[in-house]
């Protein structure tokens, strides 16, 4: 690598902004200089203007899918906290993809070169690693440990430069790849993630990040899950895929939640196979707390049984598991369009109407009773006198 190049590298992962902005305008000129190099034309200061009609009598190529459905071509972050099995799951999808197999034993993927840095590994540990989950070794998987590379952001340009058949890119983890300061700070951690998605948007490669959860994280089931990751939001919104794996403490269940510019939004039940050392999808998970079909579904039935519904005679009535309705329950609760009282759930329209009934046929009935002492005492008043 080039002094300059490392140079670029050490000033992209600065916490100065004038710094990293240096070093977005040195790769963006050097892409322009190569393009020139390329076509034999000098640079000429233009606006290159395109309108919507232009836009959409264009042809596209189509979308380049690496997991088909989950992961596209473009930039991936996989967040997961400590020991939630990120690096085994990778480590599946290296084989998987190198060899055309199967990812979490149903996803059937197309075979393509993977580059794997493996950068919290050594050699032995891999091997171990691989032989637990089968063994199938092939010389499409390149693997290089923290002994073997050394370098960046320019490095990896360099090296997919160098081998363009590389069809994908795992980097675990992204800290050890680009020191990234653990900021709060929007701009200190977009810009370095910018460089690594430009990147990934030029070659139509796919590159996935490995990255951990903000301490106290990884338990968040509901809206903000995106939330999860260490850094700032601008981590998250350099990349084009997210995904956030959780576990259950000691337990073998999980989930894969996917949010992406290119991909529905997603979520899988997991279960970890102790025997081969990787994660296998069982489905479509129910546990989607923003989906808003569910949440429509279940206010209907509240609004149409006003007498309330205990959250087992929801699942029941809709044929879902419980802790899929108590969640989305208790999103609908936040947002106001439900509440609970002695263990039934109302739509909250209808709680407050009837809640408002009671009220006026105690008041209904106060009166009446104040008014039946009332003549009661004036019979005896009469009586009296």
């Amino acid at each position: 690598m080039s002094n300059i190049e490392y140079e670029m590298e050490l000033l992209a992962s600065s916490s100065d902004p004038t710094d990293r902005d240096k070093a977005l305008k040195y790769y963006q000129s050097r892409v322009v200089k190569q393009d020139n190099k390329i076509t034999g034309k000098k640079p000429i200061m233009s606006w290159q203007r395109k309108t919507a009609a232009e836009i959409m009598k264009t042809e596209y190529p189509p979308l380049k899918y690496i997991i088909p459905g989950i992961i596209p071509e473009g930039l991936c972050m996989i967040v997961g906290s400590p020991k939630t099995g990120k690096t085994l799951l990778i480590s599946h999808l290296c084989a998987a993809v190198s060899h055309g197999g199967f990812f979490m034993g149903s996803i059937e993927c197309e075979q393509r070169e993977v580059l794997f840095l493996a950068l919290e590994d050594n050699e032995r540990r891999l091997k171990d690693r691989m032989i637990k989950q089968g063994g199938l070794a092939n010389d499409k998987l390149f693997i290089e440990t923290p002994e073997t590379w050394t370098g960046g952001i320019g490095a990896l340009r360099s090296y997919l430069k160098e081998y363009p058949e590389t069809g994908l890119v795992i980097i675990d983890t992204l800290f050890k790849f680009s020191p990234i300061e653990d900021s709060n700070e929007y701009g200190k951690t977009y810009k370095p993630i910018a460089l690594i998605q430009e990147i990934a948007a030029e070659t139509r490669i796919p590159i996935i990040l490995i990255h951990h959860c903000r301490k106290g994280g990884n338990n968040n089931n509901g809206d903000g899950w995106t939330d999860e990751s260490m850094g700032s939001q601008g981590l998250i919104a350099a990349v084009d895929t997210l995904i956030l794996l959780q576990r259950k403490d000691g337990k073998n269940e999980g989930s894969m939640r996917i949010k992406g510019r290119d991909v529905e939004e997603k979520c899988y039940d997991l279960l970890f196979d102790r025997d081969i050392c990787t994660w296998k999808l069982i489905g479509e998970s129910e546990i989607v707390k923003g989906d808003p079909k569910a949440q429509a579904e279940i206010l209907s039935l509240l609004e149409n049984n006003p007498e309330g519904l205990k959250t087992s005679d929801i699942a029941s009535m809709l044929g879902k598991k419980d802790n899929a309705i108590s969640n989305t329950l208790k999103t609908l609760n936040d947002k106001g369009k439900a509440t609970k009282t002695n263990s039934k759930w109302f739509i909250t329209h209808i709680h407050n109407n009837s809640e408002m009934k009671k009220s006026e046929n105690m008041n209904f009935t106060n009166s009446q009773s104040l008014r039946d002492n009332e003549n009661v005492n004036s019979e005896s008043e009469l009586e009296i006198y």
